[in-house]
């Protein structure tokens, strides 16, 4: 009888609970959808509660690019209840992202687990203030090519990338997997960068940083559904997930504080070396001042989290990706390796400079860029005040996601979009990128590692090539181009062959 009861009060405490959860729902709903001067964006329904949540599956930028074909380039989905406006045009995506109105970041619950900190998920002044300094600092580093030799931001690339071709000079022409290669020599260039420092791979405790980072990205395509429905943080593999980030971010944080105060002890205001030199040296002057900033040491290093963890992601799939790409589509690579023999030889080393001068290989670049999708949907931006779009009003608060893979596999604005021909990307002999082709996005907010991903993945491309052939392993079928579904898409994993060229 006990049990009954027992039953009858817990069915009906759920019952309660869902009621209450619908009711919710419902003048949230209604709230939302008041009125306004434009119509709002097309879209579908969803179900109570959880909006379009369960229909997004696995591959999330294909059912939005899905979507796109019924309700049109700017059209809104609920995810629980919020309203995430998506936007698969590259002119409303310029269009959005000068305005001052969709600047800023969603709130989530993943956010949350950094506190407010870093440069890549905050708004407002504090990101206005750090953006600024960061841009600055970066364009310092990034200059001194000129003047100071063996400090300049490509002396650092060239020599990880001697270090990249004599690791797998030692391959002997066996089929090996090139990406944890490629991880650590594009984690030295940014730890030159950042910290003035570089690690040998057998280094456990600077791969266990790599495999953190790596990791996270994987993660966050689990957990991502706790932004929208937080009740889902309570599932076993969602809370995992979700857990696991904010540990591996306390791991990861512990480990750059330890940085920085190595950094504090030897600090000279008069030899800056690095990003993390930089940041004291300015805070220092902040705090003497007395002016108000944001300038903070937890600031810091989520900033340093936020440049390495993206750094590493961008720039190793995209060189693993243009390998891939490469390796499957021989006549391009001759046609590269044609482009180094004649600007190049065989004899220097590559450098930045040839890269004006190299259009085939530069095409190449941004076809690899296309193809990949890399980055397939953009960072949320979210609107900080009501405005318009398109001709459609968008109320304050919105998630506003840039669907980048809609434009880069458009039938409507490439000819045949699956395949690999960085011919389009050339006229008459020269480079020419289309001005809806954006893999960097636009705005306020675009990435501020364009320019380094470019120099890196330049110099470590064409020195691959100047001494390797890229071939299919033999006895062993040509990998598929497929994606790993993060918050990057980074290649499958697959083997290449390495052949020494006859010089």
């Amino acid at each position: 009888m006990f049990h009954l009861v027992l039953n009858l009060v817990l069915s009906a405490s759920l019952f309660r609970a869902v009621l209450l959860s619908i009711i919710v729902f419902l003048l949230a709903k209604l709230f939302l959808f008041k009125s306004y001067s434009l119509p709002l964006p097309p879209g579908p329904f969803g179900v109570p509660i959880l909006g379009f949540l369960p229909f997004l599956g696995k591959d999330i930028h294909l059912t939005l690019t899905d979507l796109s074909t019924k309700y049109g380039p700017i059209y809104q989905i609920f995810l629980g209840s919020k309203r995430v406006v998506v936007i698969n045009d590259a002119k409303i995506i310029k269009e959005a992202f000068r305005l001052p109105a969709f600047s800023g970041r969603p709130d989530t619950e993943l956010t949350r687990i950094l506190q407010g900190y870093g440069i890549v998920n905050t708004d407002g002044a504090l990101w206005k203030e750090q953006r600024a300094f960061l841009h600055s600092v970066l364009r310092k580093l990034g200059a001194k090519s000129v003047t100071l030799g063996r400090d300049c931001l490509e002396h650092k690339i060239r020599s990880q990338v001697r270090e990249l071709l004599n690791d797998l000079s030692n391959t002997n022409g066996q089929s090996v997997r090139l990406r944890p290669f490629l991880a650590c020599a594009v984690s030295n260039v940014i730890g030159s960068l950042l910290m003035s420092m570089t690690f040998k791979s057998s280094d456990n405790k600077f791969r266990r940083i790599i495999e953190l980072m790596e990791e996270g990205f994987r993660l966050f395509a689990v957990a991502m559904p706790v932004n929208f429905f937080p009740l889902l943080r309570y599932m076993p593999l969602v809370s995992y997930a979700y857990e696991k980030m904010k540990a591996n971010r306390e791991e990861t944080s512990h480990y750059f504080t330890e940085i920085v105060d190595e950094h504090r002890k030897s600090l000279c205001e008069n030899n800056v070396r690095d990003f993390v030199d930089a940041y004291l040296v300015q805070h220092e002057r902040i705090k003497q001042s007395g002016q108000p900033s944001f300038f903070s040491e937890k600031q810091l290093i989520q900033v340093m989290n936020d440049i390495f963890s993206a750094g590493l992601e961008n720039v190793t799939s995209t060189v693993e990706w243009a390998v891939l790409f490469l390796m499957l589509n021989p006549d391009v690579q001759r046609k590269v390796y044609d482009e180094i023999e004649l600007v190049i030889g065989t004899e220097r080393e590559p450098e930045l400079a040839d890269l004006e001068s190299m259009p085939y290989t530069e095409a190449t670049f941004w076809e690899v860029l296309r193809r990949s999708n890399i980055v397939a949907l953009g960072n949320a931006h979210c609107t900080l005040d009501d405005s318009t779009l398109a001709g459609f009003s968008i109320p304050a608060t919105t998630h506003i996601l840039p669907n980048l893979y809609a434009i880069n596999m458009s039938p409507d604005l490439w000819e045949n979009p699956e395949n690999f021909v960085p011919e389009r990307f050339l006229q008459n002999g020269q480079v020419c990128k289309p001005d809806y082709f954006i893999p960097f996005s636009v705005g306020r907010r675009m990435c501020l590692g364009d320019v380094l991903t470019k120099m890196e993945v330049f110099l470590f491309l064409t020195s691959l090539l100047q001494k390797f052939s890229l071939q299919i392993p033999d006895q062993e079928k040509p990998p598929q181009v497929a994606s790993i579904v993060s918050a990057s898409m980074s290649p499958k994993p697959f083997k290449v062959c390495l052949v020494p060229r006859c010089l």
